[in-house]
C-alpha cells in the first residue's frame, strides 16, 4: 500500500470544478444532461443561503492535481439539548485513478478539522455505501424512518374547502416557526432558518426545472389563516410517486396538512401509487394512514467534533425532513 501523500484543501473552481462535474455527473446527474447538471449545481450556490453556507472543495495532491472532492454545508442542529453549529458533508467523490490511496480519508479528516476549528461541534453526512467506512472516523448511524402513506379514505369527490394557495417567499418565516414548533422536544434535529427553508425548497424546484419537461414536478402549497401560513407542504412528484419532502402545521394533529394533501389528490385523473415522507415521530395527519415504514436509501450519520458529548438518540427522538438530506 502506498503511503498517503501531502494534501491541501482548496475551493473547487474553474477548470477543477468543471472536471469534477464531468466525473460526478454519471453518479449524481439525477437524469439531467451534463450542461443542465452544471447549471443546477451553480444555481444552488447563487441562492441567498447557498451563497454563504454551501461550498464545494477539492483535495489537491503534491503534484497539484485534485484527487477528491466534497460539498460542505454550514448548519445548526439541536443535539443533546444544545444548539450547536454543524458541518454537513455531501457528494464525497474520489477520482477513479486516485482511489485506495487515502485521498477520501484525507479529505474527510481535513473537512472535520476545518469544521472543528470554525466552531462546528457535530459533523453530518448521508451515506450511500453503508456505515462501516465512516465509522472509522467516529460517525454513527442516526435512525431515520421513511414512511409509506396513503389516504385513510377514498379521495373526496370535490377538494376540501380550505384556504389553500401557492407558497411564496413571504411564507418562509412562518414555515420556520412551524418547523421549530414541530421539532421542539426532539433531542436531535436541524434548526431551519427562513433562509435555509428557502434554499431547501429552491433546491427541489431547481432540480425539477433543470430536467426534461414533465419528468419532475414540485408543488409548494400553504393553508392560510389570519393572513399567514398555518400549514404547508412541499411535494416532489416523479411520475405516480410522490415524496412529501417537508410539511408543517400549527395544529399538532396535522389536520390541515392532511386536508392539503387530500385536496392535491382530488382532481380527476390524479393517480399516485405511493406517497413517501420522513415524518417527525408522532406526527400523522388524520387523513393519512401508514402502509409501512422502511429504511431510506441513504443512512444518516453523525460524529462529534471538538470534544462535544454527542449521543445518537433512538429513532423516536430524531426529527429530520427528506428535504434536509444532502
Amino acid at each position: 500500500m502506498s503511503l498517503e501523500p501531502s494534501f491541501s484543501l482548496v475551493a473547487a473552481e474553474g477548470a477543477i470544478l468543471e472536471e469534477i462535474l464531468d466525473l460526478t455527473h454519471p453518479v449524481w446527474g439525477e437524469g439531467l444532461d451534463r450542461a443542465a447538471y452544471g447549471r443546477y449545481n451553480a444555481a444552488q450556490l447563487r441562492t441567498p443561503w447557498g451563497s454563504s453556507h454551501l461550498r464545494r472543495v477539492a483535495l489537491i495532491d503534491e503534484e497539484g492535481r485534485w484527487v477528491s472532492t466534497a460539498k460542505r454545508y454550514d448548519l445548526r442542529v439541536r443535539a443533546g439539548g444544545r444548539e450547536v453549529p454543524a458541518l454537513g458533508i455531501g457528494a464525497l467523490f474520489t477520482r477513479p485513478e486516485a482511489r485506495r490511496r487515502g485521498a477520501a480519508s484525507a479529505l474527510l479528516r481535513a473537512l472535520m478539522t476545518a469544521g472543528e476549528q470554525e466552531g462546528a461541534r457535530v459533523a453530518l453526512l448521508f451515506s450511500e455505501i453503508g456505515t462501516r467506512y465512516y465509522e472509522r472516523f467516529g460517525f454513527r448511524a442516526v435512525p431515520v424512518t421513511q414512511t409509506v402513506l396513503d389516504l385513510a379514505g377514498r379521495p373526496a369527490a370535490a377538494p376540501p374547502a380550505i384556504p389553500m394557495r401557492s407558497g411564496e417567499s413571504t411564507d418562509l418565516a412562518s414555515i420556520a416557526e412551524m418547523n421549530e414548533g414541530q421539532a421542539k422536544g426532539f433531542p436531535f434535529t436541524l434548526l431551519r432558518s427562513p433562509e435555509y427553508v428557502g434554499f431547501a425548497i429552491a433546491k427541489k424546484r431547481l432540480l425539477a426545472a433543470s430536467g426534461a419537461t414533465g419528468r419532475r414536478k414540485v408543488e409548494f402549497f400553504v393553508v392560510e389563516e389570519g393572513g399567514r401560513a398555518a400549514a404547508y407542504a412541499v411535494v416532489l412528484e416523479v411520475g405516480d410517486r410522490w415524496m412529501v419532502t417537508e410539511c408543517g402545521d400549527r395544529d399538532p394533529s396535522g389536520a390541515r396538512v392532511g386536508a392539503l394533501i387530500e385536496a392535491m389528490l382530488s382532481p380527476p385523473g390524479t393517480k399516485v401509487a405511493r406517497i413517501l415522507a420522513w415524518l417527525p415521530p408522532n406526527f400523522l395527519p388524520p387523513q393519512l394512514r401508514v402502509l409501512w415504514r422502511e429504511r431510506p436509501a441513504v443512512t444518516m450519520m453523525a460524529a462529534p467534533l471538538g470534544g462535544f458529548a454527542l449521543e445518537v438518540p433512538p429513532g423516536n427522538q430524531v426529527a429530520w425532513w427528506h428535504a434536509d438530506a444532502f
